[in-house]
């Protein structure tokens, strides 16, 4: 039997971790933190819309995935034909949203997290 190492399958990452750190994030504070605060906390947001003509939404998001297990493809040889096995990848992902609504003034309104963590696997 010969095994085939998965190149590409080292994991991935998109955004700053920081959003999916609850010490971080605490130190937004409704009423107090301007935009140069949370700025300066998680740097610029991914995306920024108008709020209801009430102020701003910035949206933080985070994506990590990386493999967990033993992944591989496997081909053997019968006397009949050749098979290729498969091997199963499984990965984990966790992904982190923080949603910031200011006031017109530029002071935080409200802070909304959003996590999700987990593993799938697939086949390959």
């Amino acid at each position: 039997m010969i095994a085939i190492a998965l190149p590409g399958f080292s994991g991935s990452t998109r955004g700053s971790a920081d959003v999916c750190d609850p010490e971080v994030i605490g130190q937004i504070k409704q009423g107090e933190s301007t935009k140069e605060d949370v700025k300066q906390l998680i740097g610029e947001p991914d995306k920024v819309e108008g709020a209801l003509n009430q102020g701003e939404l910035w949206k933080y998001s985070y994506e990590a995935t990386t493999p967990s297990g033993r992944g591989s493809w496997s081909a053997s040889k019968s006397s009949n034909s050749d098979n290729l096995g498969s091997g199963l990848v499984s990965m984990d992902k966790k992904n982190c949203n923080v949603y910031v609504y200011f006031e017109k003034n530029g002071v935080v309104r409200k802070v909304r997290e959003s996590k999700v963590s987990g593993g799938s696997g697939f086949m390959k």
